[in-house]
């Protein structure tokens, strides 16, 4: 019986040890790796976030391909990024119209 005891106290002792250790440090973010363009599309369409080199997070768009009426490419910017391209666009389109530039059919 006495024994008993003491391997109770013993094992509350290692128990209450390890509840009061230091908690495992967070895992680092898992290496970049090299996907496919499906992948990619899959895992977007599956609520995956991505993130690039700076751990900022990338939004990503399907947008229709220039030159084809059905083709269809991904493209991934961070927010910051995609105000600045519609920032430029419209810019690009107001300039354009100031200047009476706007060309019509192929001349």
């Amino acid at each position: 019986m006495k024994t008993f005891k003491l391997t109770v106290i013993a094992a509350s002792v290692v128990l209450l040890g390890a509840c009061a250790a230091k908690p495992e440090p967070a895992k680092p973010a898992p290496e970049p790796t090299n996907v496919t363009l499906d992948e990619l599309n899959t895992a977007i369409e599956g609520g995956v976030k991505i993130q690039n080199e700076k751990g900022e997070e990338m939004l990503c768009r399907r947008e229709a391909k220039t030159g084809s009426r059905l083709a269809r490419e991904t493209i991934c910017m961070t927010q910051a990024e995609w105000t600045r391209v519609s920032e430029e666009s419209q810019r690009n389109t107001k300039k354009t119209m100031r200047g009476g530039k706007i060309m019509h059919g192929s001349d």
